[in-house]
């Protein structure tokens, strides 16, 4: 059965010294020894440790030596102990999948001797895993009956517990809370109780505390298998650490190999994954220890739901209703799985069936609730979340959100359609800036989507801007502390404002509406590599500045060759092992679609689409978009990727990130030391360390067997450097060259001992190198740009800003300083472009607006000068002198032959500067009196 507590690991302190030195053990996670020092035993206590021992080999997996260590000491002489030994092998029927002689024995305890508790809880759990919900309650009920009538022992850390789970299953969570606080204070080393805190928590979205409850447990045992599984739940809800998830199942499975929520956990993230068939050997394991294993079971009909396998999901499901006629809990798991693959609307169908088998199950009101705002739908969304938050209050995620559509939005943001189309929410003091810009280029995006697509998505799409982070954190995922710049949920975008601050609202917008499309074409069933990558590639056709420039990330993955196959790229999403792998699988995809379209027409991205629509594999898309199988593509990708990335080829580079498993490192050292390439790998691994007092005998070696090993040259230039003493590394990093090693980081480490010994020249020669070695970064051109600015070339310094400003798109600053540049040399045409590339990021920045509006006036385009003048009248904050923008405004009047506004403005530039000369001619001009 699944086991939705954890009632493990309760031991008595007895006296007898004869047991305590097992129950030590067992407490601090020394399992073997304490099953020796159980064994040991003799005499009178040795049913006693019988039963002590059959709780260890069922902690730690051996349920079968559990099931056989029960069954003996059920037949101790002493009453108490035999009892306890029935208890524990109920509770291995309950692991095993037998139900009903676990219920027998329960039923019998509980009836004949009502004061053991343990009994009674474990029953009360057992009823819930079967659906018996009213059996349950009553058992639950009873553990309040017996502290109202004050024969509940509450000096007992233990009988706490229980009364905590009561409360708990009852749901009076602040009660289970207060209780769980209790029993911790009182005795610190009760592990049952944090274990259990941790529980609750983690039901309740709080992985934070959660954590705390884990850790707590590992400190007193740090094998614990059951608070490593807790912690690999915490891993995948915080921000989900596949890594750390993965870390936390091995060491829960270290200690219990058959560990179930350790090993469910582990397939969920292979059905994340898609990867369906390794899901389904994981969950094997569970269900060859427990048939009946209801989160193994449930899991397995993700799997089939997922893979559109009917006959497979209604055989499931089949099995899961025998045992629980009311397990809402399968049609809410499955929903969460139809979530994360953007089918929204059928994750609100099946939160729907939840409630057809459970009417008071919160978690799927809480889904329907957020289903719903996703959707667009704030009525419903709002309706649904209000009564789960009766249910249940203390779900972290249902509060937040209420508190922000309930009190947060109101106060702060507003609401306005433009179209038919769009209807956006922004902050109200935004809204005035935001809606002459935003829907004119989503307007844009639009006609261009629809027209490529041939398609026209459901509408209205809603688009939301949150000036706070934490306000589009909540809005988005129900929690605070969002990586993303933007999401997309089919028909509802959400995204952070330009005030954040050096965030391309432009790029973001377009590359999410380009989601819209691929979301609402495939049926909600593109795979994430494809509509990301199709997305990124809707932003390069926008604009030439929106390309990502990480071509040497996908290089350096290239040239390990780690590149996946193109039905292996979802995958890199989920099991990236760091960011720089996530910026590969992004950029990847962003590759593979442009490769497609360059190749094969945009017109196949479509029939991709409509392929994935009808549930069709990567394997089959490739197919129906390119005409060849996954390995022909694969190689013709490569063939592209070789021209693609020339620039590259010869290229040397450290990854210093890949070199942090140092203990690993100094083994393979010791096992070949007359290997140059592994004594510099530990080195470099050393240096990443920071020990360079290790570093230098290990690089010594290396020179030592290969004086020209680039990677050892690599290390000395670094630690020569971080000495200080720059000729050295200058002269390390000249023979790292000569070697073969040249590439754009040593150019640069050149640059900069040329900097610092006052050799610009050198310096700039340097630079000028590091470009041509890769294109894509930004450094060298700002460098260039300090230099040339600083000696009066102001046309080259203008040349590197203008690259700097193209590569780094989300910058803010150097745009401005370029354009104020240009403005001064009045270069209008430029001004204007790279203006109307400013405007992506600050939309807010009157100056720009001023600037940006002489610009169009100059060139002749006098609407879009008034346009931006009125902007920089709109602008918060104002000009300090607006009067000059009135003047500008009225001449793009007149330019439209607009005499009156024209007067207007004139008027008002002299209520503003009465003594402005400039006012004073157009206002003599146009006939306008000057104020009195």
């Amino acid at each position: 059965m699944r086991r939705l507590a954890f009632l493990v690991v309760v031991v008595p302190a007895l006296a007898r010294a004869d047991l305590r030195s097992g129950d030590e053990q067992f407490l601090h996670g020394d399992y073997s020894a304490a099953i020796e020092a159980y064994r040991e035993v003799k005499g009178r206590d040795a049913a006693a440790a019988q039963v002590r021992l059959g709780r260890v080999q069922l902690q730690t997996g051996d349920v079968a030596g559990a099931a056989a260590t029960a069954a003996a000491a059920v037949k101790a002489a002493d009453r108490g102990v035999a009892e306890d030994a029935k208890v524990l092998l109920a509770e291995v029927y309950c692991a095993t999948g037998r139900a009903a002689e676990a219920r027998a024995l329960l039923e019998d305890i509980a009836k004949k001797s009502p004061k053991n508790l343990r009994a009674r809880a474990q029953l009360g759990l057992l009823y819930r895993d079967i659906g018996e919900t009213r059996l349950a309650a009553k058992v639950w009920n009873q553990f309040y009956d017996d502290h109202d009538a004050g024969t509940l022992d509450k000096t007992k850390a233990e009988n706490l517990v229980y009364l905590a789970m009561a409360a708990r299953y009852l749901e009076d969570f602040h009660g289970a809370n207060d209780t769980l606080q209790e029993a911790v204070a009182k005795d610190p080393k009760i592990i049952a109780a944090n274990l259990e805190w941790g529980s609750l928590f983690l039901d309740k979205y709080n992985a934070a505390d959660a954590e705390t409850s884990f850790d707590e447990v590992l400190k007193i045992d740090p094998k614990n298998p059951d608070a490593h599984a807790g912690l690999a739940r915490v891993k995948v809800e915080q921000n989900y650490d596949y890594r750390g998830a993965e870390a936390e199942i091995d060491k829960a499975l270290a200690a219990n190999p058959n560990q179930p929520m350790a090993l469910a956990i582990r397939a969920e993230l292979q059905i994340d994954n898609s990867e369906f068939a390794a899901a389904d050997k994981t969950l094997a394991r569970i269900l060859a220890v427990n048939p009946q294993d209801l989160a193994a079971l449930t899991l397995q009909a993700a799997i089939a739901w997922l893979t559109d396998d009917a006959a497979r999901l209604d055989a499931v499901k089949k099995r899961v209703f025998a045992q629980n006629g009311t397990y809402a809990r399968l049609y809410h798991v499955i929903a969460d799985f139809a979530v994360k693959v953007h089918r929204y609307k059928e994750a609100i169908a099946l939160e729907e069936e939840a409630l057809r088998l459970d009417p008071k199950y919160s978690p799927a009101l809480a889904g329907i609730g957020t289903g719903y705002l996703r959707m667009g739908d704030e009525t419903n969304g709002r309706k649904y979340l209000e009564e789960a938050a009766k249910r249940d209050a203390f779900n972290v995620r249902t509060y937040n959100i209420l508190n922000l559509f309930e009190d947060t939005i109101p106060q702060r943001y507003v609401m306005f359609s433009a179209g038919k189309v769009f209807r956006f929410r922004v902050a109200k003091d935004e809204k005035a800036m935001l809606e002459r810009y935003v829907p004119r280029l989503l307007d844009k995006a639009w006609a261009e989507m629809v027209k490529r697509y041939g398609y026209t998505p459901q509408t209205p799409v809603t688009i939301e801007l949150f000036n706070d982070p934490d306000h589009y954190s909540v809005r988005t995922v129900g929690l605070p502390n969002l990586g993303a710049l933007g999401v997309c949920f089919g028909q509802v975008i959400t995204a952070l404002a330009p005030s954040n601050g050096n965030v391309n609202w432009g790029m973001i917008l377009w590359h999410e509406l380009g989601h819209v499309f691929a979301i609402q074409m495939s049926n909600s069933r593109v795979p994430r590599w494809f509509t990301e990558g199709l997305s990124e590639v809707e932003t390069i056709l926008a604009r030439k500045e929106w390309r990502r420039e990480n071509d040497v990330d996908i290089w350096q993955a290239y040239a390990r060759n780690q590149l996946p196959s193109v039905v292996d790229l979802n995958a890199r999403f989920l099991r990236a092992d760091d960011m720089n792998d996530m910026v590969v699988a992004y950029h990847l995809s962003s590759v593979t679609v442009e490769f497609i379209v360059r190749q094969y027409g945009f017109s196949k991205i479509v029939e991709g689409l409509k392929r994935y629509a009808q549930g069709k594999s990567d394997a089959d898309a490739i197919k129906a978009m390119t005409g060849l199988a996954v390995a022909d593509f694969d190689r013709e990708f490569r063939a592209y990727l070789d021209r693609r990335l020339a620039v590259y080829r010869g290229s040397f580079k450290v990854e210093v990130q890949r070199y942090g498993d140092l203990k690993t490192l100094e083994i393979a050292a010791a096992a070949k030391p007359q290997d140059a390439s592994v004594q510099a790998d530990l080195a470099i691994a050393y240096l990443a360390a920071e020990k360079p007092e290790k570093a230098g005998p290990a690089v010594d070696a290396a020179l030592k067997l290969d004086g020209k090993n680039t990677k050892a040259l690599w290390a000395a230039a670094e630690l020569a450097i971080a000495k200080g003493d720059a000729a050295a590394g200058k002269a390390r990093l000249g023979e790292l060259i000569a070697a073969g090693g040249d590439g754009y980081d040593a150019r640069m480490r050149l640059a900069g001992l040329a900097v610092e010994g006052g050799d610009l020249k050198e310096a700039e020669a340097q630079w000028q190198k590091a470009k041509t070695l890769d294109p894509e970064r930004s450094e060298p051109s700002m460098r260039l740009y300090d230099v040339y600015a600083k000696t009066n070339r102001e046309d080259q310094a203008l040349a590197e800003l203008e690259r700097y400003v193209m590569i780094e798109q989300m910058e803010y600053a150097p745009l401005k300083k370029l354009v104020d540049k240009l403005a001064a040399k009045k270069a209008w045409a430029k001004v204007r472009d790279y203006g109307e590339m400013a405007l992506f990021i600050n939309p807010y920045d009157a100056e720009l607006h001023l600037t940006l509006g002489d610009a169009h006036a100059a060139l002749g385009a006098a609407d879009a000068a008034a346009f931006e003048y009125e902007s920089a009248l709109l602008a918060d904050p104002p000009l300090r002198r607006p009067a000059v923008v009135q003047i500008g405004l009225a001449r793009a009047q007149l330019m439209r032959k607009d005499t009156a506004a024209a007067k207007k403005a004139v008027a008002e530039a002299l209520r503003l500067e009465p003594d402005n000369v400039e006012a004073q001619e157009l206002a003599k001009k146009l006939g306008v009196a000057r104020p009195r």
